[in-house]
């Protein structure tokens, strides 16, 4: 218990030193861009960085990039894609500018964010899902699903029921991009824990130790190594394209980037 109160203290007063730190620049953000939608601070914080600006621009690269990797696979017809773990639509909202005949969808397991979605951030179907499988979405109808930052809070025993439910709802040859938090991230354990890491290919951490709220949380961390994903990966999907992190950190802030095609 004094662990937990100690660590959910912690957390407060990180957020109220980002806040602090972020509150002119975001301030002259929201007078220069009154007719942007933002989201609450509280959700910034847990899943990204309380930092306006970076909220837009970062979300619109990479809604650039993620179409840029994929369109090789994509059909002309109108794509259907799934941003998995869409958190506050940070970029799924900028899809449609770098290509504007798209089907999308997001999904979270935070129904207030989809609640704010809807309201704010048009031309993108949200929905509210939970962490256990499977989804509401029929089988083989998207083009692509692309999860960032999901599989890296998502417990051990959950990650190989989420691939098989892509699986089963990603069209035949369909794309599946997601990232892992791989070597770059090994800096954050101590050494007992990059040892287990070493020696079973995984580890799991929960900085506040509630197991039945954690997952899902920037406070629940699971890291992984390349070869040990590449074994829950293979009965499912085939590997385009791997980028380590901690030789292309600039992809996704050192996280491990995999493209994958469906089998």
């Amino acid at each position: 218990m004094e662990k937990t109160l100690g660590a959910s203290l912690f957390k407060q007063i990180h957020f109220n030193f980002e806040k602090i730190s972020q509150f002119r620049r975001n301030s002259q953000f929201r007078k220069r861009n009154t007719s942007l939608a933002i989201p609450p601070d509280k959700w910034l914080f847990e899943t990204f960085q309380l930092n306006y600006q970076k909220y837009f621009f970062d979300g619109n690269l990479a809604a650039k990039e993620i179409l840029k990797w994929s369109e090789d696979f994509l059909p002309k017809e109108i794509p259907a894609i799934l941003d998995w773990g869409c958190g506050t639509g940070r970029i799924v909202q900028h899809l449609h500018k770098h290509h504007p005949y798209l089907l999308l969808y997001g999904a979270d397991t935070n129904n207030e964010m989809i609640t704010w979605n809807n309201q704010n951030i048009k031309g993108v179907h949200f929905s509210n899902i939970s962490f256990q499988t499977p989804t509401t979405y029929p089988e083989n109808y998207f083009d692509l699903i692309y999860g960032i930052s999901v599989f890296t809070h998502i417990p051990i025993i959950l990650q190989n029921e989420w691939l098989i439910e892509m699986n089963r709802i990603i069209k035949p040859t369909g794309i599946l991009l997601f990232t892992t938090m791989g070597a770059f991230f090994n800096k954050q354990l101590a050494q007992n824990e990059i040892n287990q890491l070493e020696d079973t290919g995984i580890f799991e951490k929960a900085f506040i130790k509630n197991r039945l709220t954690m997952p899902g949380n920037r406070n629940y961390s699971v890291y992984e190594k390349p070869a040990y994903f590449e074994k829950i990966i293979e009965p499912y999907f085939k590997i385009i394209h791997f980028y380590d992190g901690s030789l292309f950190p600039e992809k996704f802030g050192g996280q491990d980037l995999w493209i994958l095609q469906k089998k």
